[in-house]
């Protein structure tokens, strides 16, 4: 055997999104090296610990679940449980700290030594299965992306302790950046660690092994003084070049119509600039694939079995190319698929895009928008590269179209001060006939901080003070891995207390819109024709109904749907500006006022914003 990938179970191991969908990493470098004339054999273990856990007694590891949800699987999550098989030593000197965590959940120490009698039972069965083909074997890998890390490091050290000979490389998100160093500097039985796309340096990993090549790309590995070296970067392939990913469907725990297909759109953030963000520092490049490609490899996966009919779209943007969305719409339209999942940056999106994305079939989760905050200041500081006005446009088509998405709001981030909260719960008032609607699902939450995303690399620059360590390696006494993994770093703000109150204001704020029922607090197109367009409007009980006219129609769906300037209007309506001007004015007077006497934004679109795209 060439080459065994395998994959550890995720942190949230009972989502469909995670217990449903083998993992695309090992697929694609499956069907390259298959069609490079390598043995291959791939093990999706993550798609085995449910049922698994569903043969036992899973009543306490339900309990933990539920809870470890509501308190954050980075504060106590599944990983810990297996971490604490993979530091024994260190555990037992730390059962103290694991009782008190546990305790914050509604566990105990008992509760918790049952499950790693779990987990170590599911380790062994992992290991069997795995045995037939360890012999000879010239390297096994191990894909960590969802805190998969310590079960994937609990399974090599009893891989390596019975085949010394065989080579060993970890890559994934749990391992990137500047904790690849760390991991191999404690971590003997590792030994590569890709720090970019696993295609490309899986293969020459192999021809490294095999004398082919005088030195491996994209990995640290130890030379031969066994110091930690850095191997020189190569290239990505390209996506359009790669076979399609290569699955044992059959082996799957799992009927086919369960199986959620990973589809690939493309690669990388497009942006990839964000402060809070640590991208960057997965040397990913960013690619697209484009509509024909995403065609092909859908009906292919028909060829294999029409039951193959729901996919989960990976991509950091999803609409890279909204070209390729309009024409996978076209091809997909009418099909019955079911799609889980989408994200999307804000900035690409509109009114024909969306009808696009609806176009696909049916989607059984929200998409994922990144909107952090609705103030203007906040994302300069995040530097999320969008603004506003945008994100209020993306969110009114949304509404209109009924389009099911999500979106995270920061309820403190660094330097925020009262002003941006006043700001930004200006905006959700503005809003809120937008923001109640029941296909719109808000999650606010607080800033965290992972490693290598700028805010972290520069924290006393962005006012932060940082612990030394990661939470999770505070649990363990005197832990040598300080930053385990890309669990995030406990830290305080330098105005600390005020971001405390900020954040209370925030949350108050999201329960407030969404206990408003969207009959009694929205804003409706009723009617389109091409004659006129009729608006109702609803506030806490009363009805407003505007009746607009052609020429008024419009300029009211040319200020909606784009949010273009008053001068665009001009240009594309051949009017005077004056009147458009006018227009605008007595629709926003006519609006109904709030408590304070501000207008309450009916989707009128007011001429002192016409300067702002």
């Amino acid at each position: 055997m060439d080459f065994i990938f395998i994959s550890m179970p995720y942190a949230r191991f009972i989502s469909r999104w995670f217990s449903h969908v083998p993992n695309i990493n090992l697929g694609t470098v499956h069907a390259l090296l298959t069609a490079q004339g390598r043995r291959v054999k791939t093990f999706h273990f993550h798609l085995q610990f449910l049922p698994y856990l569903e043969r036992t007694d899973n009543e306490t590891w339900e309990r933990f679940v539920e809870q470890s949800e509501k308190f954050g699987i980075e504060y106590m999550g599944m990983d810990y449980v297996f971490a604490s098989l993979f530091f024994e030593q260190k555990y037992m000197q730390s059962q103290k700290q694991f009782a008190e965590r546990l305790e914050t959940i509604g566990l105990s120490l008992n509760d918790f030594e049952d499950m790693r009698n779990i987990a170590r039972s599911f380790i062994d069965a992992a290991y069997a299965q795995l045995t037939p083909y360890l012999s000879g074997c010239k390297l096994v890998g191990f894909s960590s992306s969802h805190y998969q890390l310590s079960s994937s490091l609990l399974l090599c050290t009893r891989i390596k302790k019975q085949y010394p000979a065989t080579s060993t490389i970890f890559g994934g998100k749990d391992c990137s950046g500047g904790f690849a160093k760390e991991l191999m500097e404690h971590c003997e039985m590792i030994d590569f660690v890709g720090i970019s796309e696993c295609e490309s340096t899986v293969c020459d990993v192999l021809d490294f092994i095999d004398g082919k090549a005088k030195q491996p790309s994209n990995v640290l590995y130890r030379d031969n003084s066994g110091s930690i070296v850095q191997a020189p970067e190569k290239p990505a392939y390209s996506l359009e070049t790669l076979p399609f990913p290569q699955f044992e469907f059959g082996t799957f725990p799992l009927p086919y119509h369960e199986i959620i297909v990973p589809i690939e759109f493309g690669r990388g953030c497009p942006w990839k600039r964000c402060s809070f963000c640590p991208d960057e520092s997965y040397n990913i490049k960013c690619q697209v694939k484009t509509a024909g490609r995403l065609k092909a490899e859908i009906d292919h996966y028909q060829d294999i079995s029409t039951d193959l009919n729901t996919f989960f779209i990976l991509d950091s943007d999803a609409l890279k190319d909204p070209k390729t969305i309009l024409d996978l719409s076209r091809h997909l339209y009418g099909k019955g698929f079911t799609f889980q999942y989408a994200e999307f940056r804000a900035e690409r999106m509109s009114r024909e895009v969306l009808t696009a994305l609806l176009n696909f079939g049916k989607w059984a989760s929200n998409f994922q928008i990144g909107i952090e905050t609705f103030s203007d200041r906040l994302l300069d500081l995040m530097n999320k590269g969008v603004h506003v006005l945008k994100n209020v446009e993306v969110l009114k088509a949304v509404a209109e179209l009924h389009v099911p998405i999500q979106f995270n709001l920061f309820t403190c981030f660094p330097k925020m001060t009262a002003d941006d909260m006043f700001e930004n719960l200006r905006v959700m008032d503005m809003i809120s006939h937008i923001l109640v609607q029941e296909n719109i699902q808000i999650y606010p939450g607080e800033f965290y901080l992972p490693t290598d995303c700028p805010v972290f690399l520069n924290s006393r620059q962005y006012g932060i003070t940082k612990h030394p360590e990661s939470i999770f390696s505070l649990i363990f006494e005197n832990l040598e891995i300080p930053s385990f993994s890309n669990y995030p770093y406990p830290y305080e703000f330098d105005n600390d207390e005020e971001q405390f109150k900020l954040s209370h204001l925030l949350r108050n704020k999201v329960d407030e819109i969404k206990s408003v029922k969207p009959q009694d607090n929205a804003m409706r197109l009723t009617a389109l024709t091409d004659e006129q367009a009729v608006i109702c409007v609803s506030r806490k009980g009363q009805n407003f109904t505007y009746n607009l006219d052609s020429q008024e129609k419009e300029i009211y769906m040319l200020a909606m749907e784009k949010i273009q300037s008053i001068d665009n209007a001009v240009h594309v309506l051949n009017l005077p500006v004056n009147d458009i001007a006018l227009l605008l004015k007595n629709l926003e007077s006519d609006a109904p006022k709030s408590r304070d006497g501000t207008t309450i934004a009916s989707g009128n679109f007011s001429p002192k914003n016409s300067d702002r795209n």
